[in-house]
């Protein structure tokens, strides 16, 4: 576990109770949520600030229970990726862990967000079991919610395949023969985590990692966009009046419906993609025709905050604004420049709307060209032969009495790697 000085924690403490964070948000604001959808049907990866899940989706046919004989299955799995954070604790059965793992069943499988009763195949013989997979990939604090979505938006994006029953009989389609059938969802729950100073007096929602380790304690609603309570966990030493409870339902009913609208969202991008025959996937996400396959946007200037002030090019309260192919980063810098010449040439780049920052050509790497085996054949034709090399030795020094072995003679080989001795041990 991370330790925390008694310095930092005073001086997060103190900016709180000011209604103020480090990183410039509201009390009641969440960070920027951003879903990415894989090309299988019930994949995503979702980014919470710097926290990411990946959550897949996958569906199977299995024998139901002898309690529920025409109801299917649903099983959720959580882990944690040994990269996610310095200090993870790995061990299934840590406090941590099995926290966040019951936490994810009472959000998703106990609040019958899925139909069960639509994934019964055959009565008592074979219905559909599936199985969320869940696993955080990057940890900076507010894991159990970034899950939810995940785990939400994978639901709400898988298809199973179709089936048919003829009798007794099952015959499973394939994707390609017949169109797959979605998953009923009667709503979508998210678990809101909210953390809490000063047993109550303070409520910051979205907390990051160090937030959660400070604070006295997180309470956890399980809230949807109807404004249904499906569960609620409270861990840390918390004492909450009735005002503090009330105040903290109100604030999960807002960031429910938030993140409900950005996942409706996502998902009706995606299907506009796919309607279009658009790319998908992690993979299209990338630039892969250049050496550098990212993408980094270049910023739009007032040109006419740069003037020329003793040979430099200077930059006087520039604006960043936000374009289309991403959100916004930090500034670029200026460089100086000396010349005229370099300003004409940073103004007409500006003055580009497609421009982009350190984005290279096709690679050529490995590619000889014919000028280089030319030069390669010369040097091959003017090295000299051994016995020259001997003859020159002898008549160079005067204090040496012997003549050369062949196989002292540092003699250029036929590729271009450089000179080498035949026998570097002798």
């Amino acid at each position: 576990m991370k330790v925390t000085s008694i310095t930092e924690r005073e001086f997060i403490t103190s900016i709180i109770s000011k209604s103020k964070r480090l990183d410039g948000r509201n009390l009641a604001d969440g960070r920027t949520l951003e879903i990415k959808f894989l090309k299988e049907w019930g994949g995503c990866i979702v980014y919470l600030g710097n926290t990411v899940v990946l959550s897949q989706v996958s569906a199977e046919i299995t024998e139901p229970k002898a309690s529920s004989p025409t109801e299917g299955a649903l099983h959720v799995n959580f882990e944690v990726s040994p990269m996610s954070a310095p200090d993870v604790n790995l061990s299934r059965s840590s406090i941590e862990f099995v926290e966040l793992q019951r936490s994810l069943e009472r959000c998703i499988r106990d609040s019958k967000c899925i139909d069960l009763e639509s994934l019964c195949i055959v009565a008592g013989i074979k219905v559909w079991t599936i199985r969320v997979d869940i696993r955080a990939m990057n940890d900076d604090g507010n894991v159990l919610e970034c899950s939810s979505i995940a785990a939400i938006s994978a639901l709400a994006h898988f298809k199973r395949p179709d089936v048919t029953v003829v009798g007794t009989e099952v015959t499973v389609h394939s994707l390609d023969d017949r169109e797959p059938v979605s998953l009923n969802l009667h709503h979508m729950p998210i678990a809101i985590n909210m953390a809490l100073f000063g047993q109550g007096t303070y409520i910051v929602m979205d907390p990051t990692e160090v937030e959660e380790r400070i604070a006295d304690g997180c309470y956890i609603v399980g809230m949807n966009a109807h404004q249904e309570v499906c569960f609620i966990h409270r861990n840390g030493s918390l004492l909450l009046r009735e005002d503090t409870i009330e105040k903290c339902i109100k604030l999960a009913v807002g960031r429910a419906q938030t993140v409900t609208q950005t996942i409706r969202a996502a998902l009706d991008d995606d299907a506009y993609k796919r309607a279009t025959k658009a790319p998908v996937g992690i993979v299209n996400m990338l630039q892969t025709g250049t050496i550098l396959g990212a993408r980094q946007p270049i910023y739009n200037f007032d040109l006419n905050s740069i003037k020329v002030q003793d040979n430099e090019v200077e930059m006087v309260d520039s604006e960043v604004i936000t374009v289309e192919d991403g959100p916004p980063k930090r500034p670029v810098p200026v460089i100086a420049a000396s010349t005229s010449a370099v300003k004409e040439n940073a103004l007409r780049i500006l003055k580009e709307s497609q421009a982009t920052l350190f984005e290279g050509g096709a690679s050529k790497w490995g590619v000889e060209s014919e000028e280089e085996d030319e030069s390669s054949s010369n040097e091959k034709e003017e090295v000299p032969s051994v016995p020259a090399l001997k003859q020159e030795a002898a008549s160079s020094s005067e204090e040496e009495t012997g003549f050369l072995e062949s196989d002292q003679i540092d003699v250029k080989p036929s590729s271009t790697r450089g000179w080498y001795s035949k026998n570097p041990f002798s």
